[in-house]
């Protein structure tokens, strides 16, 4: 059903809305909101490679920071959904508060699930990257290969002015946010 103006005033219909969270509780909000009888919820989320002091570390985030999307019916369920753990606010433009079906739709279809898989840049051949453990951590090189024989990583470093290639476990290395 296409969203306009219209609907936007129409209060006693299921519509999908934006909602503002709490920074890091977006699936804390969604997972209550799940729970209530005629709101669906949206909220897609993605497993990226963060670094940290133990070396490179997958995290679920999600994928709209402080965002989720909820269909309901604001007339009868507003009060609810806004004091709703996580939840700080329903996001607004003047008046215009429905988020567009064929939005949703649209997001639903290109992200499919609701949990992404974000692949690993620092595998990608050229790729500069910094060494995050191992006996090589803190120095910089460029990736040559990915190798076949096993999950291997072939870099070159330039070590004491000179090139040298290494080959090493791609978890002890991760892109260089300086090397762009």
């Amino acid at each position: 059903m296409p969203q306009n103006a219209e609907s936007n005033r129409d209060d006693s219909l299921s519509h999908w809305h934006c909602l503002r969270t709490q920074i890091k509780r977006e699936h804390i909000a969604a997972s209550f909101l799940r729970q209530v009888d005629g709101i669906d919820v949206f909220c897609p989320r993605i497993n990226i490679l963060k670094k940290t002091r133990a070396g490179k570390k997958r995290f679920i985030e999600a994928l709209f920071p402080g965002y989720i999307f909820a269909e309901f019916n604001y007339a009868e369920q507003r009060r609810l959904v806004m004091h709703t753990q996580g939840v700080t606010s329903i996001v607004e433009n003047g008046s215009r508060r429905v988020v567009p079906e064929d939005v949703i739709a649209e997001l639903k279809a290109s992200l499919g699930d609701e949990l992404i898989e974000a692949p690993d840049p620092s595998l990608e051949v050229g790729a500069k990257i910094e060494f995050v453990s191992g006996s090589l951590k803190g120095l910089n090189g460029k990736v040559l290969a990915r190798l076949t024989s096993g999950d291997r990583v072939k870099v070159l470093l330039d070590f004491l002015g000179r090139d040298i290639e290494v080959t090493t476990d791609p978890s002890e290395i991760m892109l260089d946010p300086e090397g762009t």
